[in-house]
């Protein structure tokens, strides 16, 4: 009997004791057969690999352009292939490195994690895209740049980049939904939009009998800067308005501070005269008054009622502007 073929190629082996003669065909022919089927890789599909290969057995599949992979040697076999990266195929598993190593493209002198070197800043250095995606959602150009876009075929649309020595830039528009805080200067080549104009309802209110507005007009607008609000309140009664008695106030869009500050504004109520008064907010308020000469000629103020400074009445026009800040 020969002595037990080789573990790994299955080559014959005759007796070690010489008393088996030679075999050509047998001990060279087709064990030089095996090694060289067994030489470098074995072709195969992804469907037909070994089902018992030997450990460090490599093995290329043809219908995946030419994924590589090493058995470990481990059972069962099926989960024993090790992917080795190449150029041809692309990679189907998790690439571990140990910390401290990188991913180095253009032989970078960089020791970051991941070193990219190209000949031009324009030249894309990463790029994000869906599947079907024949533009980025996503790109970063080699000077830094980066660029946002819708995918699909769309170019990208928006840039954030470095201008000059500590200025980042954008040529689009930004909008933040929360806070933004800015701890220097805020420098404007254009307009500065930093409160839009707002509605809200002025509520009409008395110290005494409470007035209705029935047909009449009360708009109220304002407008926020942080806590600093700018307030404008228009009432013109119509004829089914009923007018109360007392002194009146009007709903503020927010609390005023308590800050130890009194607010003035302006009043202006047009009748039968045209009447200049102020409106004046005290801390902490929610609502105030409107406060006006009690006659022609005098300059002392009281607050305004329905007869005061006139009577109030249908198609008068009651107008009040007035900027003050807000408790938060």
């Amino acid at each position: 009997m020969p002595d037990a073929p080789t573990t790994r190629l299955g080559l014959y082996k005759s007796l070690s004791d010489g008393s088996e003669l030679v075999d050509y065909s047998q001990d060279i022919g087709q064990n030089w057969d095996k090694v060289d089927a067994a030489a470098g890789f074995q072709v195969v599909t992804s469907g037909t690999r070994p089902s018992s290969p030997y450990s460090g057995k490599g093995i290329a599949e043809s219908n995946t352009s030419y994924r590589t992979y090493f058995s470990n040697g481990t059972a069962p076999a099926s989960a024993s292939w090790v992917q080795i990266p190449n150029s041809s195929s692309t990679y189907d598993a998790d690439l571990d490195l140990t910390s401290g190593k990188q991913v180095n493209i253009g032989t970078s002198s960089s020791t970051a994690s991941i070193a990219v070197v190209n000949a031009a800043t324009t030249t894309d250095a990463i790029s994000l895209r869906v599947t079907g995606d024949t533009q980025s959602r996503f790109l970063v150009d080699t000077d830094g740049s980066i660029n946002w876009g819708a995918g699909a075929s769309a170019a990208t649309d928006v840039t954030l980049y470095r201008s000059a020595a500590n200025i980042l830039r954008t040529g689009d528009s930004l909008t933040v939904d929360i806070d933004l805080t800015v701890t220097g200067n805020i420098n404007s080549a254009a307009n500065l939009n930093t409160g839009a104009w707002t509605t809200y309802t002025p509520t009409w209110t008395s110290s005494g009998t409470q007035p209705a507005l029935g047909n009449g007009t009360l708009v109220g607008r304002y407008a926020r800067i942080g806590r600093t609000i700018v307030c404008q309140i228009n009432l013109i009664p119509g004829s089914t308005t009923t007018f109360g008695t007392g002194t009146y106030s009007w709903a503020l869009p927010a609390t005023s501070a308590n800050a130890g500050a009194t607010y003035i504004g302006q009043a202006h109520l047009l009748g039968t005269a045209r009447w200049a008064g102020q409106f004046v907010i005290s801390p902490n308020q929610s609502a105030s008054n409107p406060f006006f000469s009690t006659a022609s000629g005098d300059s002392r103020l009281a607050g305004m009622t329905p007869t005061v400074p006139e009577t109030f009445a249908n198609g008068s026009q009651l107008r009040i502007t007035v900027t003050y800040e807000a408790a938060a």
